[in-house]
């Protein structure tokens, strides 16, 4: 017997107030996440096409290239560091501001690198527009620098035939006045003389104010007092016998010229440059007080800045000899140093302790001078303690006052420094000078200099004065 096919049960339908609120809720969701979706595709497709496009990676950044007037390179008061003639990039300091502009071409450098996706960049709403409805050639963004040009130059003509590096800093904002390389290439003509400068056993190409790693010599002993202030053997009393030689366990330790200070503290030490009595403190101290110290101003670190830079060495190991221990503690041995971490470390003593990221791009503009990006001044940054700084900053008046740098004394401002000569590979002394002084705007400003195997122990402290002067009587 068939039986009956059973009903199919019926499915009742609540429909309430409440399950429409939902769907209309999604509705809306939807709808919101659709339109964002079709902004955000719309922004990569006028908008950020644009920065891609002039990507220095893209192959076909010369056709692109070839729509726009590339944006000026300016300093501080307005001049121009590169500027568009036409079809032909012009760099007016040429070599001087060279570390700062580097070149643009069939390859780029420096900021014209850093900076392309701006200089290339439509400079108004309307201009990105017309960059996509029409053929007509566009002008680029400005990008506002913080260097002196004429300050710049003064200091690249002052180092003369030697190698080497000028920072100069304004060092509560972090901003650079100067960053000067020589030897460096005219980016002028950079493509012309290509494979001649690419072969040139100058290396016009090294930027060594932030690249170059090299022994600091005395100028360490800035850093070898702060780690004898932060040990636990530190004593403000000690004094030392200078009798113009120490013996480590038989490495030789001589003072420069084979000067017999006498009896020091470590203030008149510092003035005077005793290599005995910081080779002393830093046997005395041990490996890890050296290391310790060195960690906290930034060795083995890469500092961020908008161009590339080398990192600081130790030199230090757990398996240093005691003839190696000696030679750091007056900057010599395995250590070595930037100019660039150099200045870093002198801004944060005339600063009273912290430092800030370095700034070299102030504002982007557009081409009616209005501000397009505004930058912030950097991150601070502690680096030593209030006393500590002041400590150092005392000290450093006494190498200016009556010390190694006393040739600053007759300037009219209070100079805190410190020299340096460095042994090296070429048998013929590096000489340093880092320092700082307060200016007539109110700003300390941070001077490092760094002249390669210019011998003797005063020619960068010379060209220090000369440039500290510039700053009194033209300002910056």
């Amino acid at each position: 017997m068939q039986g009956r096919k059973p009903k199919e049960a019926e499915i009742p339908k609540v429909y309430t107030s409440r399950h429409k609120k939902s769907e209309r809720v999604i509705k809306a969701i939807f709808i919101v996440s659709y339109v964002l979706l079709a902004v955000w595709i719309l922004k990569i497709l006028i908008m950020d096409s644009v920065e891609m496009q002039v990507n220095a990676y893209n192959p076909r950044l010369s056709a692109i290239e070839a729509r726009f007037y590339r944006g000026r390179i300016l300093d501080r008061a307005g001049r121009s560091l590169a500027i568009q003639e036409d079809d032909i990039r012009e760099y007016p300091y040429g070599a001087a501001l060279g570390p700062v502009t580097g070149y643009s071409g069939p390859s780029k450098d420096g900021l014209e690198d850093v900076m392309n996706s701006y200089l290339l960049s439509p400079a108004s709403s309307e201009d990105q527009a017309r960059y996509w409805l029409t053929n007509e050639k566009l002008a680029g963004c400005d990008i506002d620098t913080t260097v002196n040009a004429e300050l710049s130059y003064a200091a690249y003509q002052g180092m003369g035939d030697y190698k080497g590096a000028v920072i100069i800093t304004e060092a509560d904002t972090g901003e650079l006045l100067a960053l000067v390389s020589n030897p460096f290439y005219d980016p002028n003509s950079v493509f012309e003389n290509w494979d001649s400068l690419r072969q040139d056993e100058e290396q016009p190409f090294f930027n060594r104010a932030t690249m170059g790693i090299y022994p600091p010599g005395s100028t360490f002993k800035l850093l070898t007092s702060l780690a004898w202030h932060r040990s636990s053997l530190y004593d403000p009393e000690y004094s030392y016998v200078c009798e113009g030689y120490e013996d480590f366990d038989g490495y030789g330790m001589r003072c420069f010229h084979g000067e017999v200070h006498g009896e020091l503290d470590i203030a008149n030490a510092l003035a005077h440059s005793c290599n005995t009595f910081f080779s002393t403190l830093a046997v005395k101290m041990g490996r890890q007080s050296l290391i310790d110290v060195m960690d906290s101003v930034g060795f083995e670190q890469e500092l961020p800045f908008v161009l590339p830079t080398a990192v600081s060495h130790y030199g230090l190991t757990e398996e240093s000899s005691l003839e190696e221990l000696a030679a750091t503690g007056i900057g010599q041995g395995e250590t070595e140093m930037t100019p660039l971490l150099l200045n870093r470390i002198t801004c944060a003593i005339a600063n009273g302790g912290w430092v800030r990221d370095y700034m070299l791009v102030e504002d982007i503009r557009n081409a009616d001078g209005s501000i397009r990006t505004g930058m912030e001044h950097g991150r601070r940054q502690s680096v030593m303690t209030t006393e500590e700084a002041a400590w150092l900053t005392v000290m450093m008046q006494g190498v200016c006052d009556y010390g190694t740098a006393d040739i600053m004394y007759d300037l009219d401002t209070l100079i805190y420094g410190k020299t340096g000569t460095a042994e090296n590979s070429s048998d013929i002394d590096h000489t340093w000078f880092t320092g700082f002084f307060e200016a007539d705007s109110g700003h300390k400003i941070a001077i490092t200099v760094l002249l390669e195997e210019s011998g003797g122990q005063y020619h960068a402290v010379y060209l220090a004065k000369d440039l500290i002067e510039w700053i009194l009587t033209y300002g910056y």
